[in-house]
C-alpha cells in the first residue's frame, strides 16, 4: 500500500468519490473509455502487427477488436503528440505563453518538445468531465511546464530513499504534478504521474523504468471510477519503449517510486529473475525491445483483467496507440516516425479481429471518441480532427483523404500513396548560413546537432532537400526525392497546393515558395559539415538500436 503521510489528501480525494456516488447510483450506460498511449513504439513490435515479440494481451484486443494500418501521428516526439491527442488540435495551435513568445507570427515555428498545454484550451478529459465522465490519468505526461510560483521540493542524486523526509518530499513533489495535471488538461483525478522522462529525473535510483507502479495508479482509477458509478475516461500513458534500458528495471526495487515506497506495485510486476533468464541471451538492443514490450504486454493484462473482475468489462471502449515511430525517423515527417500501430477494442461492435486501412490521424481521435460518448463539441470550440467512427461503420465512407504533419521546420501531407515534404528555414537563418556566421545547415530543429536528427539523416538522403515527393508504393521507405525530376512536376504542385490548405489555417507564417538558397553549393558544402558530425555521439544509440539498416533488408 502507499505510504499515508498525506491522509488529508486522501480523505478528500474518497470523500469525493462517494459524493460522486450518491449522485448517481446506477451506472450510466454511456460507454467507459481506456487510451493506452504508449512511449516510442513502432508496429512491428506488436505480435497483431507480425511481431516477433510475445505481445499476447495485445494481440487479444486486437483479435476482439479492428486493427488500424494506416494511423499516423501528428508529430513524431512526446510532447507535440500528446498535445493532439488531447486537444484534437495540430501543435502548431499551442497557445503556451513560451510557445507564442518563442515564435513571433512572421516566422515558422518549431515543433519540438515546447508545445505545453496552459489550461485554456477545450481538452478531451475536460469536455468529457463537463459531460457527467469520471476523468482520469496515470502514467507519462510530458506536455505541461511547471510554473516559476510553483516550488518544487530539492533532490539530491544520492538521495536516500528510506529516509522518511525523502518520502514525504516525493509525495509532496508527486501531488504537485499532479494538480497540474488536473488544472491543466481537465482530469478529475491523476495518479502515479511521470512528469517527464524517468531518466531525467533527479534521484539516481529513480531513473529507471516502474510500469507496475503505473499499473497501480490505473488501478486505483478504475476502482474509484466504479465507486463513482459514472461512465470514465482513463487515459493510461505507458513508457515503452522509450529510454532509459528496460531492461535494467529487473535489478531495480520496483517498491521505490517517483511517490516515495509502495509495497503495492509488486502485485502488478513481472518475476525479475524469470524475465532476466529469458534476456540472458538477447543482445543489449533486442534486449531492451523485448524487456519493454513484456512490461507494457503485462500491464495491458492487469488493467483488463481488473476491467472484467470489477464488471466493467463489457461496456468499455479500449485503444491502444502509441505517440510515435522509432528511429531513424523520429522527430521527422518521414513515415518511420509518424505510422503508428493504432487497435480499437469495443465490445459487441464491428466485426471482431478486422482490420482497416482507413486514414487515420492522432488529431481524429478526440472527435471520434465524443461521438462514440454520444458527446456534443463544444459549443464555438474548433478542431482539426474528423471523427473516424462513421467510416468504421460503414467502410466505403472515407473519413480523411489526407494527414497532415509537422515536426520541427518540416511539413506533410499524405494521401496513402504520396507523401510531400516541405523543409524551410527562417530567413534570418538563411542569412546566418550566407553570411558564414554559422558553418552548418541546421537540422529539422534548427539545431546544429540533435540526437534523432542526426540517426535521420544519415539514413534519408532526401533530408535536406527543401521539397521532397514520394511514391510510398513503390519507395515505402522514402529513399528517392522524385520533387526535382520534371515527370512528376504535377503531382508535386497538386501535393504542395493540399498543404498550402493547410498552411494558411495557422496564425504563424509559413512560405513553400523561394528555395534558391537551399539548392546552392553554399548551403551543400553546410550540409556536408552537419553530416560529418555522425552518430557515434550519442550515448543510448547502439544499446537501444543496436546498428540501424535503412531500409531494411
Amino acid at each position: 500500500m502507499r505510504m499515508k503521510l498525506y491522509p488529508l489528501i486522501k480523505t478528500v480525494f474518497f470523500v469525493s468519490i462517494i459524493f460522486f456516488s450518491g449522485c448517481q447510483q446506477k451506472q450510466d450506460t454511456k460507454p467507459n473509455i481506456i487510451i493506452f498511449f504508449s512511449d516510442e513504439l513502432a508496429p512491428e513490435y506488436v505480435g497483431a502487427y507480425g511481431g516477433k515479440m510475445p505481445t499476447p494481451n495485445l494481440d487479444r484486443l486486437a483479435a476482439n477488436g479492428i486493427k488500424f494500418e494506416n494511423t499516423y501521428v501528428v508529430a513524431p516526439m512526446c510532447t507535440p503528440s500528446r498535445f493532439a491527442i488531447l486537444t484534437g488540435k495540430y501543435p502548431g495551435r499551442c497557445i503556451h505563453p513560451d510557445f507564442l513568445g518563442t515564435y513571433p507570427e512572421d516566422q515558422p515555428y518549431v515543433i519540438a518538445w515546447n508545445t505545453y498545454l496552459e489550461g485554456t484550451l477545450p481538452t478531451l478529459p475536460g469536455i468529457l468531465s463537463e459531460n457527467g465522465y469520471f476523468t482520469g490519468m496515470t502514467g507519462k505526461w510530458h506536455i505541461g511546464k511547471i510554473g516559476e510560483d510553483i516550488d518544487l521540493p530539492d533532490f539530491t542524486e544520492d538521495a536516500d530513499l528510506d529516509d522518511l523526509n525523502i518520502n514525504i518530499k516525493l509525495q509532496l513533489h508527486q501531488e504537485i504534478v499532479k494538480n497540474e495535471v488536473k488544472k491543466t488538461a481537465g482530469f478529475d483525478f491523476a495518479e502515479s504521474v511521470l512528469w517527464g522522462n524517468y531518466d531525467n529525473f533527479v534521484v539516481n535510483q529513480l531513473r529507471y523504468h516502474n510500469f507496475p507502479w503505473i499499473t497501480y495508479g490505473a488501478i486505483e482509477l478504475l476502482e474509484a471510477a466504479k465507486k463513482v458509478g459514472k461512465p470514465f475516461f482513463l487515459y493510461v500513458a505507458t513508457t515503452a519503449v522509450h529510454g532509459p534500458g528496460h531492461a535494467e528495471t529487473f535489478n531495480q526495487d520496483l517498491r521505490y517510486t517517483l511517490e516515495g515506497k509502495v509495497d503495492g506495485v509488486m502485485e502488478y510486476a513481472l518475476l525479475a529473475d524469470s524475465m532476466k533468464a529469458v534476456l540472458e541471451n538477447l543482445p543489449p538492443p533486442v534486449r531492451h525491445k523485448y524487456a519493454g514490450m513484456a512490461c507494457l504486454d503485462n500491464h495491458i493484462k492487469h488493467v483488463m483483467n481488473k476491467l472484467e473482475e470489477l464488471e466493467m468489462d463489457k461496456n468499455t471502449i479500449v485503444l491502444f496507440m502509441a505517440d510515435h515511430n522509432v528511429e531513424p525517423g523520429k522527430a521527422t515527417c518521414y513515415k518511420k516516425g509518424l505510422h503508428v500501430p493504432f487497435i480499437l477494442h469495443w465490445p459487441g461492435k464491428f466485426d471482431q479481429g478486422s482490420t482497416t486501412d482507413q486514414l487515420v490521424s492522432s488529431v481524429d481521435i478526440l472527435p471520434t471518441i465524443l461521438e462514440m460518448a454520444d458527446v456534443p463539441l463544444p459549443e464555438g470550440s474548433k478542431f482539426d480532427g474528423i471523427s473516424f467512427l462513421p467510416s468504421l461503420n460503414n467502410q466505403s465512407i472515407t473519413s480523411r483523404p489526407h494527414v497532415y504533419a509537422e515536426s520541427g521546420l518540416a511539413r506533410s501531407v499524405a494521401d496513402g500513396r504520396w507523401k510531400y515534404i516541405t523543409f524551410r528555414y527562417p530567413e534570418g537563418v538563411i542569412r546566418q548560413m550566407q553570411s558564414g556566421e554559422i558553418n552548418y545547415a541546421p537540422n529539422y530543429l534548427n539545431l546544429e546537432k540533435q540526437a534523432h536528427s542526426s540517426i535521420a539523416m544519415e539514413h534519408f538522403p532526401g533530408y535536406f532537400d527543401a521539397d521532397q515527393l514520394y511514391d510510398l508504393e513503390n519507395d515505402p521507405y522514402e529513399q528517392e526525392n522524385l520533387a526535382y525530376q520534371s515527370e512528376y512536376s504535377e503531382k508535386l504542385r497538386k501535393m504542395q497546393d493540399i498543404l498550402s490548405a493547410y498552411l494558411v489555417t495557422f496564425d504563424h507564417a509559413y512560405s513553400i515558395s523561394d528555395t534558391s538558397f537551399m539548392r546552392s553549393e553554399k548551403f551543400q558544402e553546410l550540409v556536408d559539415q552537419s553530416l560529418s558530425y555522425g552518430t557515434d555521439y550519442i550515448p543510448w544509440l547502439k544499446r537501444d538500436h543496436g546498428s540501424i539498416i535503412w531500409p531494411p533488408k
